[in-house]
């Protein structure tokens, strides 16, 4: 019995031994940069509860995985790595209760944070959607470890698991940055898009007439619950909504807006116009207003050519008091046009289609030198 004994105490010694053993080689490999023996040996490590109980054991695992993030060739290797590095500081953060060192540990954290959102950064420009969602996921959690909410984090994190098609981890992340106050109202609308996209309509318009209670004067809010009214064929609801709204906040711009664009899915030419004018009226220099009223009167004289063209040749006169109606259309349309022109967006598409589109209304107006100007414009930004 006591030969038993002895062996078996002989194989703990061993075995405690061999953890700390791995422990060492661990750190000395990964010293010397040999990061795949440095990971072989601290998860070998791992296997023996005394290791495991020291802060040392995760400190080191910490920094091997940060050095396998910060090393290209080894990263695609280990892709868990920056998660397996932050949840190694986060325990030997715990285990270090005289906190000998916790400057160490936060400084690592920090570094790997800083890391990991660069290589976010490049994997979302390189359309790697699900890894970037992944890092932003753990670039938050450092945040947070440190009483930190990183509201940019989590959005980005959403925004790319949508992009990712993770759709019910975009859903959550985006109700986390609308708790948190955080790109509002539009998250509520990515939520809603996901919604319908699935199919899942009634979720989608909830998700919509839940945000609009908190945002009633929200411009897109307000267009996203009008489409779905239109798309369900309800068009008398979507314009007594828009209408009430207008008696209860007649000088909100945004309201008259999406009246104009309900008319103009309507097919109303003359209610769309007074909406827009009206929107344009209160806050001059509304760009989308001006460009839409611009297209209105374009379509408008579009239109009035048409009618022109059923009036029989030999009614010259009246054929050309008609072209003439037509044509004080594309004229507005040319004054509202460069109007927005002038209050162009900084997208290189939407500048694209505000210049298109008063390039043709003036091919209607005659003005060749303007359409010369407008046309080495476009094809600068081509």
């Amino acid at each position: 019995m006591k030969k038993f004994f002895s062996i078996f105490l002989l194989s703990a010694i061993s075995l405690v031994t061999f953890s700390q053993a791995d422990v060492t080689s661990a750190f000395n490999a990964n010293k010397a940069g040999d990061y795949d023996k440095a990971v072989t040996y601290i998860e070998k490590s791992l296997s023996d509860p005394k290791a495991t109980g020291k802060e040392k054991t995760w400190r080191y695992r910490g920094n091997i995985y940060l050095n396998v993030v910060k090393t290209p060739e080894f990263a695609s290797k280990y892709p868990d790595a920056a998660k397996l590095s932050k949840e190694s500081f986060f325990k030997a953060m715990e285990l270090d209760t005289p906190n000998d060192y916790l400057d160490e540990n936060r400084v690592a954290l920090a570094t790997l944070q800083a890391v990991i959102l660069e290589d976010a950064t490049k994997q979302y420009s390189a359309s790697d959607f699900c890894g970037a969602a992944a890092n932003f996921e753990v670039a938050g959690e450092i945040s947070s470890k440190f009483g930190v909410i990183d509201s940019a984090s989590i959005f980005n994190n959403a925004y790319c698991n949508d992009r990712c098609g993770k759709y019910d981890l975009a859903i959550a992340g985006y109700k986390k940055s609308g708790d948190i106050g955080y790109n509002v109202p539009d998250v509520y609308i990515y939520i809603s898009d996901i919604y319908t996209k699935q199919g899942k309509m009634e979720e989608a318009k909830k998700a919509v007439s839940d945000a609009r209670a908190k945002y009633p004067h929200n411009a897109e809010l307000l267009r996203s619950e009008v489409n779905f009214l239109l798309n369900d064929q309800k068009y008398d609801q979507a314009l007594e909504l828009l209408k009430s709204l207008t008696e209860k906040d007649a000088s909100n711009e945004m309201i008259w807006f999406v009246l104009g664009a309900t008319y103009e899915k309507l097919g109303n030419l003359d209610e769309q116009e007074k909406a827009y004018k009206k929107a344009i009226e209160l806050k001059p220099g509304y760009y989308d207003a001006l460009f839409n009223l611009g297209a209105t009167y374009y379509n408008r004289g579009v239109e009035k050519l048409k009618e022109c063209d059923k009036i029989p040749t030999r009614e010259q006169a009246k054929y050309n008091d008609c072209v003439a109606s037509g044509n004080v259309f594309f004229t507005k349309s040319v004054e509202n046009l460069e109007k927005a022109y002038n209050e162009k967006p900084e997208n290189k598409e939407e500048q694209k289609q505000i210049i298109s589109a008063l390039m043709e209304a003036y091919a209607r107006t005659g003005n060749l030198e303007g359409n010369k100007k407008l046309r080495a414009e476009l094809d600068r930004l081509k």
